[in-house]
């Protein structure tokens, strides 16, 4: 996977068919740019192409990001939605705003290579609670977003899957940016509930069919994710679970949590997070390059306050 490049002229053009199909149908654009979600709800299976099973199937049994002719400077982008309750919105928010993310990540990063994650509670929705697509660079990024089952689940033990977003990311995947350029990737993860102190065996054998001898302790799984990933957490400014943001920078660590002003901006806000790391992009000129995706004034606003103490933490070769 990873072949082919990314073109906004082609996702508009798909998203306008859509469109005019719902219309034709007379229902909501949702309901065609996330149809698959409506037969899950009725086969209860997520997507094939999003089955975290079918990583051990592989020919190296494992998600990779690598280098090829086309892209011969890969970086990994590892974008992960919780699709809990009414927090499934922000997948369809990055959906329509795709087209900003990948300006901004080819702007600021040599051949960036996106996987989409989401997640619900194991505890809820058992073996469904993680979807993780291949690294792509091209308009399967936006089919694997759309195939998305957004469940609106979760439930009221105080937590969600994201433990095993961790593993996934940490144990899953191969990066030839790492292991060629000692160039981390990036992980983006939306949470507003607590993480759970460790990782399950049982859940991974049946998330993954990896068998491991014991939980992994949540401050061992989050160190072996930051061996490869820059990861960065959003909390949503409108949560009233401000505990579980403490919680987040407790684990991850200040420079590393984010608040999402708006499930519209996630797009946005990664892109600047990737642009500040790189040391392509200053704070004062962030705007403009913001701006140039549509960055409304409102909106520039509530970024650059989100990423105003933001501290440049990459490591080059």
């Amino acid at each position: 996977m990873g072949s082919g490049r990314w073109n906004s002229a082609t996702y508009t053009t798909l998203r306008s068919t859509r469109t005019a199909t719902a219309h034709s149908l007379g229902v909501a654009p949702m309901s065609v740019d996330f149809a698959y979600s409506q037969e899950a709800e009725l086969t209860k299976k997520i997507h094939p192409n999003l089955d975290p099973l079918r990583i051990n199937r592989k020919p190296a049994g494992i998600l990779e990001s690598r280098d090829s002719a086309e892209h011969p400077e890969s970086n990994a982008v590892m974008v992960c939605f919780d699709v809990t309750g009414s927090n499934y919105h922000n997948a369809v928010a990055a959906q329509l705003k795709l087209p900003n993310l990948m300006e901004l990540a080819h702007k600021y990063l040599s051949d960036p290579q996106v996987a989409v994650a989401a997640n619900d509670d194991y505890n809820v929705v058992g073996a469904n609670c993680i979807q993780i697509s291949d690294y792509e660079s091209d308009i399967r990024i936006d089919e694997h977003i759309r195939n998305v089952w957004l469940v609106g689940k979760g439930g009221s033990n105080s937590g969600e899957s994201y433990d095993l977003l961790m593993y996934l990311a940490a144990r899953k995947t191969a990066l030839d940016c790492f292991e060629r350029r000692n160039r981390k990737g990036y992980f983006f993860m939306y949470a507003d509930e607590p993480i759970f102190d460790h990782v399950s065996a049982p859940q991974v054998q049946a998330v993954f069919g990896d068998t491991i001898p014991a939980d992994i302790p949540i401050e061992t799984m989050i160190e072996d994710l930051k061996r490869t990933y820059y990861p960065f957490v959003f909390w949503p400014s409108n949560s009233p679970l401000t505990d579980s943001r403490r919680q987040y920078v407790r684990l991850f660590g200040e420079e590393s949590v984010f608040t999402l002003q708006h499930p519209d901006l996630i797009c946005e806000q990664i892109g600047a997070i990737i642009g500040l790391n790189e040391d392509r992009v200053t704070q004062d000129g962030l705007a403009a390059d913001l701006e140039s995706v549509g960055v409304g004034e409102s909106d520039l606003a509530r970024i650059a306050g989100s990423v105003r103490t933001f501290r440049r933490r990459i490591t080059l070769p």
